[in-house]
């Protein structure tokens, strides 16, 4: 047991007969073997016992009164805390039935009476080896897991940081404005966050949706990057005149999925890519894609949509002037069940005191 020596922790092992002799041979055979037993002559002692310290082996008699031992091993492998303790059955009985039924329970081997030293000794150690192996290689098996994902989410951030730089280089080619997907972002996370409140929303709407749209919401327009230049302000008059936006739109999806394709474990890029082909898709069904009107639209796209409007109306984008946020709030509930979700155009109304403008 030089492993066991390593770490410095010497093995309790939890005895349980209701025969006090046995308890008393098992007792001096554990200690020979210089780890600690722990006795209890009931199933009820046992748990106490397992509650107070964790053994790393249980050897349990299979027949006792009240609670037999088939029955205490099922609810030590039905707990989450105790399943993994190895439970080696003791018993006079020694039929293949007998036997089979312990180890449908999990148990992991079967020491018949009356004792032999030789024998307990060799099967408590072997499984007192096998339980560390089995320890050691969860604890590794954690460290690589929380490794991966500290990597994973690394590249995530890398890969966020980059396509927001290109977003950011696309806003600047549109408009003078610095500030345009900062505002989008805020005001799709206090949406978000709204919506959760109300009993349209009650399963749609988690704290992980609110913090992704938040995110994903800022790479709406990254489509421009592959607009020319002398084609955006068509672009601009197309989003006023509600006509289908279909170059941006369907090519910032494009740009967004291939990015996915090669990072499948990304959190956010499934709903950039439904942002940027659907953020110009209207309640009615009358914005691009076409095919598409209501709920059918991503609510994602839909609260984008709206915020996005709200932005671009207060900024002047795509205006003959700028509007303020009064004025811009009352156009959108115009547009309430033609363009936008009435539920979120609601949402809106009752927080527009909150949200940033240009």
């Amino acid at each position: 047991m030089e492993n066991m020596n390593k770490s410095q922790k010497v093995p309790q092992i939890l005895i349980v007969d209701d025969v006090e002799t046995n308890l008393l041979i098992l007792e001096n055979i554990i200690e020979g073997m210089g780890y600690i037993p722990r006795c209890a002559a009931n199933a009820a002692e046992a748990a106490a016992l397992v509650s107070e310290s964790r053994p790393q082996l249980i050897l349990l008699d299979v027949f006792m009164p009240e609670m037999d031992g088939y029955e205490f091993c099922e609810r030590l492998k039905s707990n989450p805390k105790t399943r993994d303790i190895p439970v080696i059955f003791i018993s006079a009985a020694d039929s293949s039935e007998d036997k089979v039924r312990g180890f449908k329970l999990g148990a992991v081997d079967y020491i018949g009476k009356p004792f032999e030293v030789t024998e307990v000794t060799m099967r408590v150690n072997n499984h007192l080896k096998l339980y560390e192996m089995q320890q050691e290689l969860e604890m590794s098996n954690r460290r690589l897991h929380s490794v991966i994902s500290s990597q994973a989410r690394r590249i995530e951030e890398e890969q966020r940081n980059i396509l927001y730089a290109l977003a950011a280089l696309t806003e600047q080619r549109d408009s003078d404005r610095a500030d345009h997907m900062e505002n989008v972002a805020y005001n799709c996370r206090m949406l978000a966050q709204s919506l959760q409140f109300s009993p349209d929303f009650p399963e749609e709407i988690s704290e992980g949706f609110i913090a992704t749209i938040e995110v994903a919401s800022r790479l709406h327009d990254i489509g421009k990057l592959r607009v020319p230049k002398d084609e955006i302000e068509e672009v601009r008059q197309e989003a006023q005149d509600e006509k289908p936006v279909r170059h941006h739109a369907e090519q910032g999806a494009e740009i967004l999925e291939r990015v996915y394709q090669n990072t499948p474990e990304n959190s956010f890029l499934p709903m950039a890519i439904e942002i940027a082909r659907y953020h110009h898709a209207c309640w009615d069904g009358s914005g691009y894609p076409s095919n598409i009107s209501g709920k059918e639209i991503p609510l994602s796209a839909r609260i984008a949509f709206v915020a996005d409007n709200y932005d671009m109306m207060t900024g002047g984008e795509g205006q003959e002037k700028a509007y303020s946020p009064e004025e811009c709030i009352q156009i959108i509930k115009e547009r309430s069940g033609t363009q936008f979700d009435p539920d979120i155009v609601n949402v809106l109304v009752k927080i527009r005191n909150q949200l940033r403008h240009s």
